[in-house]
């Protein structure tokens, strides 16, 4: 009972840090393109591109991230380094695991291991912090270790009942148990231990929170959250008060002044038919709602993300396309997949007589780039 036990609590954790992970990655990536640089895939390998679509570094890596605070991570022939911006190498970083830059620190990872075709942790092994000389800065010396936001990162050192945020002097600057955090934002930290989430401040303070608020990844944006009471979900503030009344069924993050909300229609909209004659339909529609928690935009998409840039990428009936802040499609090709805009691009994917293809688009809705989308 006990290994049990043990088997579904680092499950749980494992599920919580993917979603985390996944949750950063996605921010890190909106902000990195803003450097003006992105990165493409031809013939199993990888470059960067400006806005334009013209190749500003070759493409001759195996893998590179995207840019973030002047640096890239790339790997060429089994070695990690970081580039700069005209494709420089800087320097070697010879880690098992290395995040992106984030407050000129990079989280870094030795010894950490697997369990085969599982893929829960085994080893943790020992992480620190390089900074952009590649030049260790914090010792390997923690089980946990997290990008810095707003001048804090969580570590843990041992397991997760001795967990801290510490500054860039690696001083402590309050101490408390967790799993993962969702790093600060507009100064409270989301915490997770066991399924829960709970916010601190900058001085480690609780906040009270009026929920029963599950293992979701959302930070404050714009000044609020969401939470979940009873099974609907609305938003707080940096109050703990709650702010719009639980009462959708699903909420992403404010972003320009709106949030998308899900709710229930007791219209189902159906999607055209395919080539076999069926079609499908869906009753939970997404919408856009103000501060006041009044609807901007009807409840009417299958599906729909924050606005970034002006715009607001929605996916429903197997497609993609972009609205204004009045519900206005402003863009709409052959897409049928779509990232929000950042950087003044947006990634796409679409079906051509040739396959499947990737690259990017412009608010003009030109294609600066494609290439047949990778196998992975």
């Amino acid at each position: 009972m006990l290994a049990a036990q043990l088997i579904c609590r680092t499950l749980n954790q494992v599920l919580i840090l993917a979603v985390c992970t996944l949750c950063c990655h996605l921010a890190l990536a909106q902000q990195s393109s803003r450097e003006g640089l992105f990165v493409v895939q031809k013939d199993g390998k990888s470059g960067f591109i400006d806005r334009t679509g013209k190749v500003l570094i070759p493409i001759q890596f195996d893998s590179a991230n995207n840019f973030h605070e002047g640096l890239a991570l790339v790997t060429m022939n089994g070695k990690k380094m970081f580039i700069d911006a005209t494709g420089k190498i800087v320097f070697n970083a010879a880690y098992d695991i290395i995040n992106n830059f984030s407050e000129g620190l990079a989280a870094v990872n030795l010894g950490q291991t697997r369990i085969p075709n599982i893929g829960l942790i085994s080893n943790p092994g020992k992480w620190g912090y390089i900074d952009k000389t590649g030049k260790l800065v914090i010792p390997m010396k923690f089980t946990h270790a997290e990008d810095f936001s707003e001048g804090l990162a969580a570590v843990t050192n041992g397991d997760r009942d001795h967990g801290a945020f510490i500054d860039h002097s690696e001083k402590i600057i309050f101490t408390l148990p967790l799993d993962v955090t969702l790093g600060f934002h507009e100064g409270f930290a989301g915490v997770l231990l066991s399924g829960n989430v709970t916010y601190y401040d900058r001085r480690g303070q609780k906040m009270s929170v009026p929920t029963e608020y599950g293992p979701r990844s959302h930070s404050f944006s714009e000044g609020l959250v969401p939470i979940e009471i009873n099974g609907k979900t609305g938003f707080m503030d940096q109050n703990g008060k709650v702010a719009i009344a639980p009462q959708f069924e699903d909420v992403e993050d404010f972003s320009e002044g709106l949030a998308p909300v899900k709710v229930g229609s007791k219209e189902t909209t159906w999607c055209p038919r395919d080539s076999s004659g069926s079609r499908e339909g869906f009753t939970m529609k997404w919408g856009y709602v103000d501060k006041s928690g009044k609807f901007v935009i009807p409840p009417q998409f299958e599906s729909a993300a924050p606005f970034a840039e002006g715009v607001a990428v929605i996916h429903q009936c197997g497609e993609a396309f972009f609205i204004d802040q009045t519900g206005k499609t402003v863009l709409k090709a052959d897409f049928r997949y779509a990232s929000s805009f950042s950087g003044g691009l947006a990634r796409i994917e679409r079906e051509t007589t040739s396959g499947w293809m990737s690259g990017y688009v412009d608010k003009s809705g030109k294609i600066v780039w494609q290439s047949p989308k990778s196998a992975n």
